[in-house]
């Protein structure tokens, strides 16, 4: 264990302080970014399915099928 270190209540105001190293620090900050960009393509297909733009398949290849039928 290293030095022991004392933060002045007055530089956290009173609140709990988390010291984290950087590698974990920048992994928990992608982490939040793709998960804030996976909840943004969730809400789009949410949209496109309560507006009826999705289709029904039980595969890929008549997903593909059902959809070049489609008008545009």
């Amino acid at each position: 264990m290293g030095p022991t270190l004392t933060i002045p209540k007055r530089m956290t105001r009173g609140e709990e302080l988390v010291v984290l190293r950087r590698d974990e620090y920048e992994h928990l900050i992608r982490h939040a970014e793709e998960t804030a960009e996976a909840l943004r393509v969730i809400a789009e297909g949410e949209k496109a399915f309560r507006e009826g733009r999705t289709i029904k398949a039980s595969s890929l290849k008549e997903a593909l099928k059902i959809y070049a039928k489609r008008p545009h």
